[in-house]
């Protein structure tokens, strides 16, 4: 009898665990890849493991764009040797790279990501046909959002967090913290002008964290 017993509480354990994992219940970290961008040795390339939303590209066709530009050698990256640089544009195009991450962000949940950015305003990050015949260098400093998506639904977002306008030259380690309004299955870093004028801009970036949780609602 005890035995019966013991089964049946075992069953039932294993019921809530299955549950709670359905009910969207997320580990200590939701683990990205490649986060320091590793890539083929080409200069135009979307790095593996990440890509664009196309929200933010005003209508235009990635191989239109140079999206996700790699540098080595004289263009030293912050970890390893590739990083990405995102560029923005008159035309009102954002550059953006994301995941579809392994466990969805959910409400009541408080989130945090660190990666490094910089700036360089005289490197030839924006494509010459769709920087409206502005110089490609002087590009101005922008900033980074982060955006959560529910689905690739491009309507189903919600801008989570941003950084202060980035302007140094050199690499600086920021760091993002969110409550995350909803559930979230992706979540896209998106360059994005200061104020709103629309310029040709850019910004660099390299070596993203994990997201952590930070906050569990035990109430949820």
């Amino acid at each position: 009898m005890k035995s019966i017993l013991k089964i049946g509480f075992l069953v039932f354990l294993t019921g809530l665990i299955v549950e709670g994992n359905v009910s969207g219940q997320t580990p200590e970290l939701l683990r990205l890849r490649n986060k320091s961008f590793d890539a083929p040795t080409k200069y135009f390339v979307i790095p593996p493991a990440w890509y664009p939303q196309k929200l933010f590209l005003a209508g235009k066709n990635i191989k239109e764009l140079r999206l996700s530009r790699f540098y080595r050698k004289e263009e030293k990256s912050q970890k390893g040797n590739t990083h990405v640089a995102l560029a923005t544009y008159a035309n009102g195009v954002r550059e953006n790279i994301g995941q579809r991450l392994d466990y969805p962000m959910i409400s009541g949940h408080r989130y945090q990501i660190e990666f490094w950015l910089a700036w360089s305003p005289v490197r030839t990050t924006v494509h010459p046909i769709q920087s409206m015949f502005h110089p490609e260098t002087g590009l101005r400093p922008v900033k980074i959002q982060l955006f959560g998506f529910y689905s690739q639904h491009i309507l189903a977002n919600s801008l989570l967090a941003e950084t202060t306008t980035v302007d140094h030259l050199d690499w600086k380690k920021y760091t993002l913290e969110w409550n995350s309004p909803g559930k979230f299955e992706y979540f896209y870093l998106v360059a994005t002008w200061v104020g709103d004028e629309y310029y040709n801009g850019n910004i660099l970036l390299d070596n993203v964290s994990d997201i952590k949780v930070m906050l569990i609602d035990s109430k949820k």
